[in-house]
């Protein structure tokens, strides 16, 4: 596979984008292209293995380091920040800037959307806003239904940021939020509910660029992103025949281990759409490219976009 970096200002203000675009080696028939948002507190590196196996496959990739993450995060700002205000429609421009330099590189190819966990309800909203956009399908990983948590986390976040300003980080916050996702496994960390495999997990703790707490403007956002892309206008908003594939693992607590999965599946089907897949995996948790089964895991991946 060749890479290439490239840059460009965030809609946040806050920082520029560090992008790179993942094309086959020469000879290998360019089939699809997949844009990918990655999640919460992570960074584009984590999903390098996967970009080979997709390119291995002619699928070109065009991923880039959200705002205040990964080599995005400017020198001196506090990660898990973007902005003052208006943060998450500016994530949502942020990957509509990269999806249309895709589609700018590889005008012919079947363009495919894809966004984990925090990066799928942006990329949710990137799907309904800007529906008339030349994507073909949409991959939601690790999605999840409304958190009934989210307008008291929201009024937290905004009480916090008053009192202690914008860019705090509140560990309080954050365990309101997070604190149970690990109750139904080993405790071993505090990230045992990402995934199985046991050495992925130590790599995440030990990585300065994962798992770092979030500013409260940023938890803000982040209840923003969750709670717009579960409403009754999104769902409308959606063409009603964009190919979307729902890919989550039965033990993950954002998608509500399998429930908050289904009722999305059942709530775009009750409105009309016609072309929706389901994959649940038994036993995988939240970050199904990096279970134990992930090569199950990113053949299924491939065979849906291929078949778009």
């Amino acid at each position: 596979m060749k890479q290439q970096s490239f840059f460009f200002p965030s809609a946040t203000g806050t920082c520029d984008i560090q992008a790179r675009r993942f094309r086959p080696d020469d000879g290998t028939e360019i089939r699809a292209v997949l844009v990918i948002h990655h999640g919460m507190a992570e960074h584009m590196d984590r999903y390098l293995e996967t970009i080979e196996a997709l390119c291995g496959s002619g699928i070109a990739v065009l991923m880039h380091d959200m705002a205040g993450h990964g080599r995005s995060l400017r020198p001196g700002a506090p990660s898990g920040w973007f902005g003052e205000s208006g943060g998450a429609d500016a994530l949502v421009e942020d990957f509509r800037t990269l999806v249309l330099q895709a589609r700018k590189d590889f005008p012919r190819e079947k363009l495919i959307v894809m966004g984990h966990s925090m990066g799928s309800f942006i990329c949710r909203l990137y799907c309904a806003r800007y529906a008339s956009d030349p994507f073909d399908g949409a991959v939601y990983m690790g999605t999840g239904g409304p958190n009934p948590l989210a307008g008291a986390g929201k009024t937290m976040a905004r009480l916090i940021g008053s009192l202690k300003g914008k860019t705090h980080k509140s560990a309080f916050l954050n365990k309101m939020a997070f604190g149970k996702y690990n109750e139904r496994f080993e405790g071993r960390t505090a990230f045992d509910w990402l995934t199985r495999d046991q050495a992925i997990v130590d790599r995440y703790v030990a990585d300065p660029g994962c798992g770092f707490l979030f500013t409260v403007q940023g938890m803000a956002d982040l209840v923003t992103v969750n709670s717009e892309s579960n409403t009754d206008a999104w769902f409308a908003a959606i063409k009603k025949d964009l190919p979307i594939l729902l890919i989550s693992g039965e033990e993950d607590p954002v998608g509500d281990y399998g429930k908050g999965i289904r009722a999305v599946e059942q709530k775009l089907k009750e409105t009309g759409h016609t072309a929706v897949t389901t994959i649940l995996y038994p036993d995988a948790r939240h970050e199904v490219l990096n279970e134990t089964n992930r090569d199950q895991v990113r053949a299924d991946l491939i065979r849906w976009i291929l078949a778009v």
